[in-house]
């Protein structure tokens, strides 16, 4: 099965320049594969957004919630079986303590054929349980499937500053390289 990639990566200049307008100064992280075009353009010594690698993602969410309280906006990169992990600390930090918590997770094992599908129809129970969980959690998000789906990665994270609430941007695809 051949597929062309670029109909779902979106570049990461696109998020350098979404999270430039929306105010971002710092990106906590566990650094991942889906997302490694991101990290490495966050990496990059003209990029005037600080990165901070996390051990975990709990550590991640902590990390941003105490950036916040020193009055930075935060965005969160994080898989979404790291999400899963870190439910505890979304729940007391983002939720009941009302911080705003911009979430970035990448799609880990989804699979080539449910690509420009519907996610909850995917094969992987971690793939098709994001958006139910995120729902039970009455966390708001965006899908970024694509190209055209590149104004989400602003409308997330206007929302979780805009709320003081979590938010979420599931990105489907690797994140393209420039």
């Amino acid at each position: 099965m051949s597929i062309d990639h670029s109909q779902f990566a979106v570049p990461a200049s696109e998020f350098i320049q979404a999270f430039e307008r929306c105010g971002i100064e710092y990106v906590t992280t566990v650094p991942d594969m889906l997302q490694i075009a991101l990290h490495n353009a966050l990496d990059s010594p003209d990029s005037k957004i600080r990165c901070i690698n996390c051990s975990t993602e709990d550590q991640a969410i902590e990390t941003a919630a105490g950036l916040y309280a020193g009055g930075k906006k935060t965005a969160v990169i994080v898989q979404n079986q790291g999400f899963f992990a870190a439910i505890n600390s979304v729940r007391a930090l983002g939720l009941d303590g009302r911080i705003p918590l911009f979430m970035v997770m990448g799609q880990f094992g989804r699979e080539w054929a449910n690509l420009g599908q519907d996610p909850r129809q995917s094969k992987r129970l971690m793939v098709r349980m994001l958006e139910p969980l995120l729902e039970t959690l009455d966390i708001p998000y965006w899908r970024l499937e694509g190209p055209v789906d590149a104004p989400n990665i602003e409308l997330a994270c206007k929302a979780a500053f805009e709320q003081s609430r979590p938010t979420a941007l599931i990105v489907g695809h690797f994140v393209g390289f420039n």
